[in-house]
């Protein structure tokens, strides 16, 4: 992570302030996404027809589950009409994982010619690292929604910088922040912002752990769900769906890719998977 410039600082420190007093922050997740993740928490209550009655009482988000339920990614050969279907179809924790993920779209919006476009590559990357670090759990047999959730959440925090600097030049008298600042801030911020919001939205403990160290030096070989999101992070680069896009990133030099024990021939494949996929998914929401 690059250290933030002297004069970056007290903007840092600005952003870390509007935050902490809830002047700048992301509407929660709407009730129909929270109770749904709550109900996977609750295994007594997490049942298909608990699910179903709830999203039947959001016809714009039961449309959008069966429109991904007939999707080629998500779906199978037969079209559904009704969501009780389509939740059977995916299960309960594929569908929280969707509603959450359409429930999140919403944050992605700018009245900014110039922040709007950034924001478009955000999402683009949440999408295409969430797709990857799904791939990635598949392949080891681990909670394909929690992946999914994990790198689709990864970054939230620096939807929070943009709207903080928003707010810096709207009502704070700062002069227009340049590009390269924001992305100061965000190196320096996103990490700590985005656990904050997603441990305010309850989100799993284990989601929020990857917000904050996904971008830590450190290797974790005791945390597969972590090092699965650092991959997908990589993957979204090398794809080009990221605000600094590498595409001659080597990823068998990645520790994150060594721990998982991915041989050239399977980040291959993955890089393939993922990019076929990604051009899908990403015109559902």
């Amino acid at each position: 992570m690059r250290p933030a410039p002297v004069e970056s600082t007290s903007v840092a420190d600005q952003i870390r302030a509007l935050v902490k007093k809830g002047e700048v922050s992301l509407p929660p997740l709407p009730e129909l996404a929270t109770r749904l993740l709550q109900l996977l928490r609750d295994e007594d209550r997490a049942d298909l027809n608990t699910a179903g009655a709830l999203i039947e009482r959001e016809p714009a988000m039961a449309a959008s589950v069966l429109r991904m339920a007939n999707s080629a990614s998500f779906g199978g050969l037969r079209r559904l009409e009704d969501p009780g279907e389509a939740i059977g179809r995916l299960g309960l924790r594929q569908v929280s994982s969707l509603v959450t993920a359409v429930s999140h779209r919403g944050h992605f919006e700018s009245g900014d010619p110039e922040r709007k476009q950034s924001l478009r590559v955000l999402w683009d990357h949440a999408v295409a690292t969430a797709l990857a670090s799904k791939s990635l759990a598949a392949r080891e047999g681990a909670d394909l929604a929690e992946s999914f959730l994990a790198g689709l959440l990864h970054d939230t925090g620096k939807l929070l910088v943009l709207k903080g600097a928003d707010h810096l030049e709207s009502h704070a008298g700062v002069p227009p922040l340049s590009a390269n600042a924001v992305d100061e801030l965000m190196d320096v911020l996103h990490c700590e912002l985005g656990e904050q919001t997603l441990a305010q939205w309850r989100l799993p403990e284990a989601i929020c752990r990857v917000a904050r160290r996904h971008h830590d030096d450190a290797t974790a070989p005791g945390d597969p769900l972590l090092m699965r999101v650092r991959v997908g992070d990589a993957v979204a680069r090398k794809l080009g769906a990221h605000l600094h896009p590498e595409p001659e990133l080597n990823l068998l030099e990645l520790p994150a890719v060594e721990q998982l024990q991915l041989g050239d021939l399977e980040v291959a494949a993955l890089m393939v998977d993922v990019e076929e996929e990604f051009s899908r998914v990403r015109q559902l929401f």
